[in-house]
């Protein structure tokens, strides 16, 4: 693990330089810019950057494209958290540590930046620079385009604010967070594959299968840290979920019982990925980092 350890300290740097880097660069009198920044550039884990600079050492893709697909991702990674973070929505001081947007700047604002960081997105991905096929770059624009919608996170977000205060089945509450959490986390890995010139069906088969096992992972973790982990290690604060009667994986079947499904599926996620041989090491490592995270 010596060696992931390392890939990871540099691929996290290289993210955040990316990020800098396709951020706006002019300077404005409304503070839109700065709260943009301060959305952003405000110390995330870039875990769906990661995975996808993971698929990339298994399928041969363009840098142009890489850069241009992570920050797209993570702007809409940051948008999704400045607007959960609002009075309307979950309504939180704190994120990573820090005032959240809102709170920062305002509430008008913060619905801005999220207006804003969409639109950012889908200009990079639609960039003539990403030195991929124009059949590709239209798949990866309707990849995302489909995730964050009426069909992915937005249909996530909108089941949790109506199973609140509700009692729903494993069933129910796994399809409601394959769209809230793990839509996301799997178009960023599906957008990974198919910016490469050459990729193969089985190749975005197994990748597509990974990737939402690996989204399952995430939030059962989000719903143990929420209960057990501090408000300093957690960035947040914690013990939302249980105060505002969220449906949660703990809240239905408690904390040994979902330590024990995020384990199914971690398995499932290493299996599923076994047909790359060694290649698959950074998206192992991955899983493991998934599975074992603090925060």
């Amino acid at each position: 693990m010596s060696n992931f350890h390392e890939w990871l300290s540099q691929k996290q740097a290289f993210v955040e330089s990316l990020l800098e880097k396709n951020l706006p660069q002019t300077s404005d009198e409304t503070h839109l810019n700065e709260a943009i920044k301060y959305s952003v550039l405000n110390g995330g884990k870039r875990m769906r950057s990661l995975l996808i600079l993971a698929i990339a050492e298994i399928v041969e893709v363009p840098p142009n494209a890489i850069e241009k697909i992570i920050c797209a991702v993570e702007f809409i990674h940051a948008y999704s958290l400045v607007h959960d973070d609002m009075p309307c929505m979950d309504n939180d001081d704190l994120r990573r540590g820090k005032l959240s947007c809102h709170k920062k700047f305002s509430e008008s604002t913060a619905l801005l930046v999220g207006d804003s960081l969409q639109s950012i997105a889908f200009s990079l991905l639609s960039s003539p620079s990403l030195q991929i096929k124009p059949e590709n770059q239209l798949k990866i624009i309707h990849t995302l385009s489909n995730a964050i919608g009426i069909e992915g996170m937005a249909k996530g977000q909108a089941l949790d604010i109506n199973n609140t205060n509700k009692k729903i089945s494993l069933d129910e509450l796994i399809i409601m967070h394959q769209f809230k959490t793990g839509a996301l986390i799997n178009s960023a890995c599906l957008m990974a594959v198919l910016a490469s010139n050459n990729y193969d069906k089985n190749t975005l088969d197994i990748i597509d299968t990974y990737s939402k096992s690996i989204g399952l992972i995430f939030q059962i973790k989000d719903d143990i840290l929420d209960k057990e982990a501090s408000q300093e290690s957690l960035g947040k604060t914690p013990g939302k979920d249980e105060k505002d009667n969220k449906a949660t994986f703990l809240s239905l079947l408690g904390i040994s019982k979902s330590k024990e499904l995020a384990a199914k599926y971690y398995e499932e996620a290493l299996k599923t990925i076994k047909p790359f041989g060694d290649k698959a090491y950074y998206l192992s490592s991955m899983a493991e980092l998934i599975m074992t995270r603090s925060h």
